[in-house]
């Protein structure tokens, strides 16, 4: 019968094979329990939203109305995820929510939209569910085809590190064919914005 002291060569076989075991625990464990950000984790890991925010600047002249349109300003640094485009009537909202950011001062502000519905088979009505940092501003109703301007009271509280932050939520976007992702989702056009103090 061979003893340890026959095979000195299994002690250090022995104890590389246990780390090894160790280090796939701890792998297995950090893809079960990983520590990743909010966004990352709802877009990628729970998929709870179609919208992952990049970073932008969120450059913004209080007032200004901006015209997402073809032809007009560029945007990119205002829109963190949730858009593509411009087409010639309008920035495409794409998924099921989608963003606008604004460097703006922490005061009372309105929020103007002006938003135009799709026209694809689907809902006689887009809902638009319109909140800032979380707090909810109102709720709009688009029309397929037709565009219409929307106002909301953005509160100074909603404003947070000299930023608001707009979610458009889209309960209602539609598929454009069988099996698509959720994240090419189609709902409504975003033709205009603006931010003024309020009145």
């Amino acid at each position: 019968m061979l003893r340890w002291s026959d095979r000195p060569w299994a002690i250090p076989l022995y104890a590389l094979a246990g780390v090894l075991a160790l280090g796939e625990l701890a792998v297995v464990w950090l893809m079960l329990h990983p520590n990743v950000p909010p966004d990352y984790r709802a877009y990628y890991i729970d998929r709870t939203t179609t919208c992952l925010p990049q970073p932008v600047t969120a450059a913004y002249t209080l007032g200004t109305s901006i015209d997402f349109r073809s032809g007009g300003p560029d945007t990119r640094e205002l829109r963190p995820c949730g858009w593509e485009g411009p087409a010639g009537d309008g920035m495409h909202a794409l998924g099921e929510s989608a963003q606008l950011a604004f460097t703006v001062p922490a005061e009372n502000l309105t929020l103007t939209l002006e938003l135009t519905g799709v026209t694809l088979p689907g809902p006689r009505q887009q809902r638009v569910m319109v909140s800032a940092n979380g707090i909810s501003l109102g709720r709009a109703m688009v029309i397929p085809g037709r565009t219409g301007r929307f106002s909301f009271p953005l509160p100074a509280s909603a404003i947070v590190n000299g930023r608001a932050d707009i979610t458009l939520d889209l309960p209602d976007a539609v598929t454009t064919s069988p099996g698509q992702s959720n994240v090419r989702k189609r709902s409504i056009k975003l033709v205009m914005a603006s931010l003024t103090p309020a009145s």
